[in-house]
């Protein structure tokens, strides 16, 4: 544990440090809210839980950063032997987070879309779960990026499949 630890501050240590040479002083550390889903054997329904994770950020607009929640997010691992899979289940199901920015108003449109998701073989969660659960995250992400835009969530669901 102790190793694991050690070895995640040291690279994340080692990028900030080359990424800062590369970007100057854009480059910046963001807890961007992931929906996660551990999937375990014995679990039969393996709950999705909101972790935070660390991202470098170089430049690009704040607004973007929206688009982190439904990234994919290989955890680290001490074991050589595993290969690290994602985590992310927004990221597995294929939503995507898209932000339109209008200064004038100064008002944030933030889009979960789902029409081009589809549910992985053997998943137990619906589409709308995990729409659930990235709406949480930007809830919850709301208040780090831009807090004085007025911020809209619009979502276009997963279209039905007709019997």
């Amino acid at each position: 544990m102790v190793g694991e630890a050690f070895f995640m501050r040291a690279s994340l240590l080692l990028l900030s440090f080359l990424f800062s040479m590369a970007q100057a002083s854009t480059t910046s550390f963001l807890m961007v809210k992931m929906p996660v889903c551990l999937s375990d054997e014995t679990e039969e329904f393996p709950p999705i839980i909101i972790l935070d994770v660390p991202v470098l950020r170089a430049g690009g607009a704040p607004d973007g950063d929206f688009g982190l929640i439904c990234s994919e997010y290989l955890p680290p691992s001490a074991a050589k032997w595993a290969k690290p899979e994602n985590v992310n289940i927004a990221a597995s199901y294929g939503i995507v987070i898209s932000a339109k920015l209008t200064p004038s108003s100064q008002t944030l449109t933030l889009t979960i879309d789902a029409s081009a998701a589809h549910k992985p073989e053997g998943s137990p969660h619906s589409i709308d779960q995990v729409m659930d659960a990235v709406e949480k995250c930007v809830k919850q992400m709301e208040s780090q990026i831009l807090p004085a835009y007025k911020k809209t969530v619009v979502r276009i669901p997963a279209p039905r499949k007709r019997s």
